[in-house]
């Protein structure tokens, strides 16, 4: 038996053997990589001007801003958007709540996390769900 549960932008169907998101994962991280690679570029066009007039201010904020932003995308490389998560694939499912937005993160037995944002709704149902299929609760 499925059941679906609505999400702030988009559901979760919970079924027997698998689930499914239907979210904007795939737009968001699109968004993240493509602003930190604008940001990666400005820091190596900040070096670059470092280089042609000495100024340190430019070397110091392109250096810190380009690996900031190139950690954000080695991090983002880390995570999936799978749609359709198969219950065995699922380690660990850590509820966790930043900034007052409640969010949760699957671990899968790859070693990628899919993360599922605004749960605040249905934590306690997505909770029970996971503790009747045995699966690993934080």
């Amino acid at each position: 038996m499925e059941r679906t549960l609505p999400l702030e932008s988009g559901e979760i169907v919970l079924g027997e053997e698998k689930i499914t998101i239907r979210d904007k994962a795939k737009k968001e991280k699109f968004k993240r990589v493509a602003f930190s690679a604008m940001w990666i570029i400005y820091g190596i066009l900040s070096i670059q001007r470092y280089m042609k007039t000495g100024d340190e201010f430019l070397l110091w904020t392109g250096s810190i801003v380009g690996l900031a932003h190139l950690a954000v995308i080695i991090y983002s490389l880390f995570r999936t958007t799978k749609g359709e998560i198969d219950l065995q694939e699922i380690g660990k499912a850590v509820f966790k709540e930043r900034n007052g937005n409640k969010f949760l993160d699957l671990k899968l037995k790859g070693g990628t996390k899919r993360r599922i944002s605004k749960v605040e709704l249905v934590s306690d149902e997505l909770r029970v769900f996971f503790i009747e299929k045995k699966i690993e609760v934080q």
